[in-house]
């Protein structure tokens, strides 16, 4: 937090310092470290490689029976320790699957069967190779994980009350910071992220999960005009960032242009382990 609250200083930012950080949220940054398979042990927390899974596993595809790709497993007894707004359940193994080859955008209710995220609590796993039919193959890194502080974006919630809060030269002080700071962060390396605020490429998406969801359609201006937004609106503060997924090229994987997938879930569907609500959205450049 000091080291957040002395850079929005060198930004000016000083007088209104305390205002902003009452809307910062506590992350699980995810560092992926390439591994060999066979030196992962069973149901360890990384990317890429084959899924740890239960014997009687079925392995999720799309309607039209397309195998979904493996992308991580997070193991949550590792993560409890980071998890300080207690979001994730504390035991199990959180597995996150989606369609790599056609990569659905999620602005689209009909994109719901291109990911999925299951949650396995028993103790007796079994490593399975993906389908054959899949031409890609994710190379595997395990996974360590700290602490990070994060800012909302403009277009957020939590950015949209924070506007009202500041001067108009504050505001644009404030943009500045976000895109040298998230710069900052993704020069040093890719940014994966558990809960907090996403670092957004393309705008707000609590309220487009919130539209979508609901059977609205986002990819225009559709959703966004149709009667129904002032109802569903004021819930879409109800959406947490699950996972941030970067691209990462020296494995294997590219999302878009350079993008991130971000798999979001409404807190309360999170708390009752309702992991098959969760929604998907792709970003890129």
């Amino acid at each position: 937090m000091e080291k957040l609250r002395t850079a929005l200083q060198d930004f000016e930012l000083g007088e209104v310092t305390d205002r902003i950080l009452q809307f910062a949220k506590n992350s699980i940054r995810a560092i992926a470290t390439p591994t060999i398979e066979n030196e992962i042990q069973i149901g360890q927390s990384k990317i890429g490689g084959a899924p740890d899974v239960p014997t009687d596993f079925i392995w999720p595809q799309t309607n039209d029976q397309h195998p979904l790709y493996f992308l991580c497993q997070l193991n949550l007894a590792e993560i409890k320790p980071f998890d300080s707004s207690n979001l994730l359940p504390a035991k199990g193994l959180l597995s996150f699957f989606y369609d790599a080859e056609r990569q659905p955008w999620g602005y689209d209710p009909n994109d719901y069967d291109g990911f999925r995220v299951v949650h396995f609590t028993e103790e007796k796993l079994q490593r399975m190779e993906q389908p054959s039919i899949l031409r890609e193959h994710i190379d595997s890194a395990i996974l360590h994980f700290k602490n990070e502080w994060t800012l909302p974006d403009w277009e957020s919630p939590d950015g949209q009350i924070l506007t009202d809060l500041l001067t108009e030269e504050q505001e644009e002080a404030y943009n500045d910071f976000l895109f040298d700071w998230v710069d900052e962060e993704e020069t040093e390396q890719t940014t994966h992220r558990i809960d907090g605020h996403p670092n957004t490429i393309q705008g707000d998406m609590y309220l487009q999960c919130q539209l979508v969801t609901n059977g609205l359609y986002c990819g225009d201006s559709t959703g966004y005009e149709h009667p129904l937004r002032k109802e569903l609106e004021p819930q879409a503060k109800d959406w947490r960032l699950l996972l941030q997924l970067d691209s990462e090229d020296d494995l294997g994987y590219m999302w878009g242009d350079s993008g991130k997938l971000y798999f979001w879930i409404r807190e309360q569907d999170c708390q009752n382990k309702a992991f098959d609500k969760v929604w998907t959205i792709l970003q890129c450049y």
